[in-house]
């Protein structure tokens, strides 16, 4: 059975001056309409206690662009700035739904830029360009077989000065069914932060530490940094500098992700994968332990993990956070009142098992998702 399936496909590019300046001009306009769209909906919520609709941002934005003041606003493409109007409704939304927090307006000084083309783009895999409206032929860099139709273009700037197209590709492909959960091919995953990863078969993953171990380096760029005048170009070099260091950590935790969750999917003959479902951003709170959790990236691998399980066909089952996986006894079922965080083996006071904390976990995990997909006893 055929499914419409949304896929990203992040790829480097390489405009060349005339083509950066064009850009460079999309990125002003796009954050300028944004936040006078942002402006006027903080006035009239002010005063009314509701937003304005889309269509009538959208009318007072045609008027805006006839005003001679603001006639530069038709240089760009007209619909990435309707796509800063959508961006602000959606942002109203997700507050008023309690799914973020209230608005801000965008600035001009953060280096991370990007405006978004909703129509009339194509890639030319074989002449490794891209065209969207206004900006012809930007030369990219694409190692990914593509097909299927072109939604959206994303195109960004990193803090590093790089530039990125983000393509949404809508296709219809066959989704395989979910495989029937398996109790013999169901493995148990628990993420620490002495191991980044531990399998309920014994199987542990280092955790790298890549940010921890760039430390050193970063610390050291950020003192020549905090030296320089802000209105040098040396401060704009070393601001870069800082920031590619920042850009190497997340390019390494991601490749390792990626690795991970290809061997877990592809050369595993799992079929089913019990996780913990943790609460990241109540945890990231301790102010002894945030660093080492952001540092490890659990989020963004169980992310990955996910959807790539659901296009192989494969289950991903998880369990409450408030689930005792650490001090419940994997073979009696014996619950200790307390397990602090210093202890890594412990003895179950009832049938004198000895345990390693995390094994003992992942194994909790894996039979406490097999007992609420299957309805039976966890133990």
């Amino acid at each position: 059975m055929s499914e419409t399936i949304y896929k990203a496909v992040k790829c480097r590019i390489h405009p060349n001056k005339n083509q950066q300046v064009l850009i460079q001009q999309h990125f002003g306009c796009a954050r300028f309409v944004y936040n006078w769209a942002l402006a006027l909906q903080n006035r009239y919520y002010k005063f009314f206690k509701k937003s304005i609709s889309r269509t009538r941002l959208q009318n007072q934005l045609v008027k805006k662009k006839d005003h001679p003041k603001y006639v530069w606003l038709k240089e760009v493409n007209s619909q990435a700035l309707l796509s800063s109007l959508l961006h602000v409704h959606t942002a109203f939304s997700n507050f008023f739904k309690g799914r973020a927090k209230f608005p801000r307006f965008k600035s001009k000084k953060i280096p991370q830029r990007a405006y978004q083309c909703p129509q009339h783009c194509t890639l030319d895999i074989n002449s490794q360009r891209l065209n969207v409206p206004k900006i012809k032929g930007i030369k990219a860099k694409i190692t990914q077989d593509i097909q299927g139709k072109i939604k959206t273009v994303t195109i960004s700037q990193s803090a590093t000065g790089k530039y990125y197209a983000s393509v949404l590709i809508e296709t219809s492909e066959h989704v395989p069914k979910p495989t029937m959960i398996d109790t013999n091919q169901t493995i148990g995953i628990d993420l620490g932060l002495e191991y980044f990863l531990i399998q309920s078969d014994g199987v542990k993953i280092e955790n790298p530490r890549y940010f921890q171990r760039s430390q050193t380096r970063l610390g050291i760029s950020q003192k020549i940094f905090s030296r320089k005048k802000k209105t040098s170009k040396n401060y704009q070099h070393q601001k870069r500098l800082v920031a590619s260091s920042h850009e190497k950590v997340r390019h390494q935790r991601l490749n390792q992700h990626h690795q991970l969750t290809h061997k877990l999917i592809r050369e595993n003959q799992a079929t089913s994968y019990a996780v913990e479902d943790l609460g990241i951003k109540n945890m990231v709170k301790n102010a002894k332990l945030s660093k080492a959790i952001s540092d490890v990236g659990w989020g963004q691998f169980l992310t990955l993990l996910k959807y790539k399980a659901k296009w192989n066909g494969k289950n991903v089952l998880e369990i409450g956070r408030f689930v005792p996986s650490s001090k419940v006894c994997s073979y009696c079922g014996y619950t200790c009142d307390q397990m602090p965080l210093h202890i890594r083996t412990w003895t179950c006071q009832d049938c004198d098992s000895v345990h390693d904390r995390d094994i003992n976990a992942s194994i909790n995990i894996r039979n406490f998702a097999l007992a609420d997909a299957l309805g039976r006893s966890a133990v």
